[in-house]
């Protein structure tokens, strides 16, 4: 309750803070029409979902590993196979070399440590999980004739459903030095509200793509995904304001630099975006609705390569 009142004073002192900031303005027309630019959300692209431009499909691999806070037993090392299927569309941005660029998909994937490696080490849990979801990727791009360098980052939510082929049960007196009963129950219960069961979490993503051509592209990324292990929709939905909100004053930050230096656009929107949404990701590794308090989430951190063939 205390946490609810505090955020709650919070939002409203920004509140007053942004209004007065805007009333005390009133002498610049320019600038009040800046100011109100920065409290437009109507542009805002989560609230544009429609699937618009030229269609893609882009295969990844990765690999990477599995976490959980609460658990003493470790996972074992995940290889990943993921499709999407999409839209991309381009703009020029200031000038011809410098585009802005929108990709919104749907996306399937399987993690599964078999396709990294078909041995683990004893006290290492196997794990198989498939998902699905969708998700927006933008950016701004350096082009230069037909190759262009861009950097991103995505952000979306998704399904997945994860079985457990190895339990702390199977292992726990084999470890050194060997895991107490105690806690193999404590991770057996941990991980029993995920196993066989479709749970809802977010995913985000930072990379970059090098489009060789108009319709051959590679890339590389980073991508943190949280599940959760029930979905508190309230919760979720308050976390995810606060998420949304700050990312949405950034981008007006960024906005502001591109009048300046748009050819910075690209670096500094790389940088500030995929560093708040880590940022975020590793506070929701304690509380999966951060800042309220709720369970440990189960997350994925992988490292993928990808090729796309843009129609």
């Amino acid at each position: 309750m205390i946490r609810k009142t505090f955020l709650l004073a919070a939002v409203m002192v920004l509140l007053t803070n942004v209004v007065s900031f805007s009333q005390n303005e009133k002498d610049s027309t320019n600038k009040k029409l800046d100011d109100e630019e920065w409290l437009n959300w109507e542009d805002y692209d989560w609230f544009h979902w429609e699937f618009y431009g030229r269609p893609f499909i882009e295969i990844n691999y990765g690999f990477g590993g599995a976490d959980h806070k609460k658990l003493k037993s470790k996972f074992a090392d995940i290889g990943s196979l993921e499709l999407k299927l999409g839209y991309a569309s381009r703009s020029t941005f200031y000038t011809e070399d410098i585009i802005q660029f929108s990709e919104k998909y749907l996306f399937g994937s399987r993690f599964r440590a078999d396709l990294k490696s078909s041995s683990t080490a004893i006290g290492e849990m196997k794990s198989d999980l498939w998902r699905f979801g969708f998700a927006k990727r933008e950016g701004y791009a350096y082009k230069l004739n037909n190759f262009s360098i861009m950097p991103y980052n995505s952000s979306g939510f998704v399904w997945s459903r994860i079985e457990m082929i190895d339990y702390p049960a199977k292992f726990y007196l084999l470890t050194y030095p060997p895991m107490s009963l105690d806690n193999a129950i404590n991770d057996t219960e941990i991980l029993n509200r995920f196993h066989d069961a479709y749970r809802f979490g977010t995913v985000n993503e930072g990379g970059i793509k090098f489009d060789i051509s108009s319709t051959v592209s590679f890339n590389v990324s980073y991508e943190a995904a949280v599940i959760f292990p029930r979905h508190l929709f309230w919760k979720h939905l308050g976390s995810m304001i606060i998420e949304e909100s700050a990312k949405h004053l950034l981008g007006n930050f960024i906005d502001e630099v591109s009048d300046s230096s748009p050819y910075a656009t690209p670096i500094v929107d790389f940088l500030l975006n995929n560093g708040f949404s880590y940022a975020f990701f590793t506070l929701k590794k304690d509380r999966m609705n951060w800042p309220f308090e709720t369970a440990a989430p189960l997350t994925y951190e992988t490292i993928k390569f990808g090729i796309t063939v843009t129609f």
